[in-house]
């Protein structure tokens, strides 16, 4: 009995440490991704119920790519549940926070399909390679590639860069 409780304690600080490193960060890529900060929020601490139902444990990185993971793959649900019901654009006033910081390119990534948007966000600003997205996304790293070619040339197109 003494060694169960010793785990289940060292797996309650593990989820506690992990919830303190990695929602900021998890509740600002949910954010960018849904384009509304309250359902990021609410995306994010259903990742955590699903990590106290299995959460992984291991590395500081282990924790966070499966939390990318189980976010991400939420919010895109999220996302597809919203066009099936017509409510896609529902929030899209809301995220004043991005607009202040770069309007044009929030714009510009509010355009992009939720799937190529996650594979953009991973790989350039959480610095992920193809491989990992892909695995964070269960999908082939070819389609990974394919996603971030559309990303780019329609935020090139959207914002008006050429190469």
């Amino acid at each position: 009995m003494i060694g169960t409780d010793t785990l289940g304690r060292s797996r309650e600080l593990d989820i506690e440490l992990a919830y303190g490193q990695h929602m900021p960060w998890l509740r600002r890529r949910l954010a960018l991704l849904t384009g509304d900060p309250d359902e990021a929020e609410d995306l994010a601490h259903q990742a955590f119920v699903r990590a106290i139902e299995r959460w992984p444990g291991g590395s500081r990185d282990e924790a966070a790519r499966w939390l990318a993971t189980v976010g991400i793959r939420l919010a895109i649900d999220e996302l597809r549940r919203r066009r099936r019901w017509g409510w896609l654009r529902l929030h899209e006033t809301q995220a004043t926070w991005a607009f202040q910081a770069d309007p044009d390119l929030w714009q510009a990534l509010a355009t992009l399909a939720p799937e190529h948007r996650a594979a953009l966000l991973l790989t350039v600003l959480d610095g992920y390679t193809q491989e990992e997205a892909a695995q964070i996304l269960g999908v082939p790293r070819g389609t990974i590639a394919s996603w971030l070619s559309r990303a780019r040339s329609r935020l090139r197109s959207v914002i008006g860069e050429e190469d």
